[in-house]
């Protein structure tokens, strides 16, 4: 997504933080309200005829009509974060299959100008892949609670990738960009984050029921992590890794000066000439 923002080295990490910041506080302010709301006899609650523990918040405090009215606006917002949530994997899938990193990259890396310029391929491509998904929660509660888990697992297996490369490997050939904080508090940063996001992996593994799970009750998001884990590693290793040599990007070198051509000379970066523009890529990428 940072691709599409304006001034995406400052916009990015402003917005990311921004976004984590507001969340955190609507969400302390969300709990405080439950909190104080909340029918003392959870198991009421956690065993709801309505089959949602929210539901039955809402009812218990609200009365019937204002549980419609909000359930209703839940459904929408939930359709809506959906919606944003498939229009980053697309974009994301659109930019692995653009530097040819993804199986069928060549179908997946079109951009239809019919529909306004947009990945439509990828988008659908991602649609396709997450209700493949969302069947599986139909299957039994294991499943759902499996699926579920994955989006933690998943995600900060994602986030935490980047960071450990750059903290373990990537020190000498880090570049602060106009976003940093700073030499002191930026490796401790990355640690504390590193740290939390391996907790978390682990944590999701857990059955939600606790210790001796029945299998109807068993956490099986380890088996679907260590499938999709396993096997991008599998398709790194016996195929990719022959030719993939990292990101692309495309560039117009007539407008760099000569210290900015001096620099991608000096990274050993290819120059090819694409349709009157020049794609530049190498082993490091860009």
């Amino acid at each position: 997504m940072s691709e599409e923002a304006k001034n995406a080295s400052k916009a990015v990490p402003v917005g990311i933080i921004a976004s984590s910041a507001s969340c955190w506080l609507f969400g302390f302010i969300l709990m405080i309200v439950i909190a104080a709301t909340i029918n003392p006899d959870l198991e009421s609650v956690t065993g709801s005829k309505f089959g949602q523990p929210m539901a039955q918040i809402y009812y218990d405090a609200l009365g019937k009509h204002a549980t419609m009215g909000l359930m209703s606006l839940l459904f929408i917002v939930q359709f809506l974060m959906g919606i944003s949530i498939l229009v980053a994997a697309s974009r994301q899938a659109w930019a692995f299959s653009r530097d040819g990193a993804l199986p069928f990259s060549s179908f997946f890396r079109h951009i239809s100008k019919r529909f306004g310029v947009i990945p439509l391929r990828a988008v659908w491509g991602c649609a396709f892949l997450a209700a493949i998904l969302g069947l599986l929660t139909l299957i039994a509660p294991a499943a759902a609670q499996a699926v579920f888990s994955l989006a933690v697992a998943a995600n900060n297996l994602a986030w935490g990738i980047p960071i450990a490369s750059r903290v373990l490997w990537g020190q000498k050939k880090f570049r602060a960009g106009p976003f940093y904080t700073g030499d002191r508090f930026s490796v401790p940063i990355a640690w504390t984050a590193l740290l939390f996001l391996t907790f978390g992996i682990i944590l999701s593994m857990f059955p939600v029921g606790g210790p001796n799970p029945t299998p109807e009750t068993m956490n099986y998001t380890i088996v679907i992590n260590s499938a999709v884990w396993g096997g991008a590693l599998a398709y790194y290793y016996i195929d990719a890794r022959k030719w993939f040599t990292g990101p692309k990007i495309t560039i117009a070198t007539e407008g760099l000066s000569e210290e900015q051509r001096v620099a991608i000379r000096e990274k050993g970066l290819d120059v090819k000439v694409v349709e009157g523009e020049e794609k530049v890529g190498g082993e490091e990428g860009c």
